[in-house]
């Protein structure tokens, strides 16, 4: 028996399928990993991380049933963060996040637990840890938005100065907008990232002594690099 020839029309709708196919598997590899962003506060930070979380879901939201990058606030401080988050994994509810990033203040608490909990985040093996704390608190990153700034003088000072340049609250739920706004995104991460690389090049390995500085730049430009892929 001989096979008819196949037509035209049924050779263009099987390369279609084969490309369609093809652009589906590009997407699924520069789809961000499921990620957990797990914070200290439960008001502040997720409203203003949330902001640019959105950005990043909503880009990739017709390649995936559900939003790879999440946010939750505890409540819970420096160690219980990562108690936290190992509770979750053990019993099953986080089991597939492949990445966690821990977002936490110096406030008032002991030095060694702030220092701690990065030191046990970096050394996890099976599901990596990132961190990005602020000393003294998230007031800090928010106020580099708008200046430099190197006074050691605590979260009070720093709503007072956010306060010259808008109206500032803990449970604005525009802070991610409000501040890009009002001041410059750009400029922040530029001043965070020398802050805190100036603690480092004088040789202070210390996180509780690295006052004022922030890590939280380094989860910000994360979550813009799934916004270019």
């Amino acid at each position: 028996m001989s096979l008819k020839p196949k037509k035209k029309s049924d050779i263009k709708k099987m390369e279609e399928k084969m490309k369609s196919k093809a652009s589906k598997m590009d997407s699924m590899n520069i789809l961000p990993p499921y990620t957990m962003i797990v914070s200290e506060g439960i008001k502040t930070e997720p409203l203003y991380i949330n902001g640019l979380v959105k950005k990043v879901n909503d880009k990739y939201k017709n390649l995936t049933k559900e939003p790879h990058i999440a946010v939750y606030g505890t409540g819970r401080n420096t160690q219980g963060l990562i108690r936290f988050v190992d509770k979750k994994i053990t019993n099953g509810e986080w089991s597939h996040y492949k990445k966690f990033w821990l977002m936490y203040d110096k406030d008032d608490f002991p030095l060694y637990n702030f220092d701690n909990t990065q030191f046990e985040a970096e050394a996890r093996k099976s599901h990596e840890m990132s961190v990005a704390w602020s000393n003294e608190s998230i007031e800090l990153w928010f106020l580099l938005y708008f200046e430099d700034y190197h006074a050691n003088n605590g979260r009070k000072q720093y709503i007072e100065k956010l306060n010259t340049y808008f109206e500032y609250s803990k449970t604005r739920e525009d802070l991610f907008e409000i501040l890009n706004e009002k001041g410059s995104l750009e400029n922040a991460k530029k001043r965070a990232r020398k802050m805190y690389q100036e603690f480092l090049d004088s040789g202070v390995t210390s996180m509780s002594a690295m006052v004022p500085a922030t890590r939280v730049y380094e989860l910000v430009e994360e979550l813009e690099r799934y916004l270019k892929n």
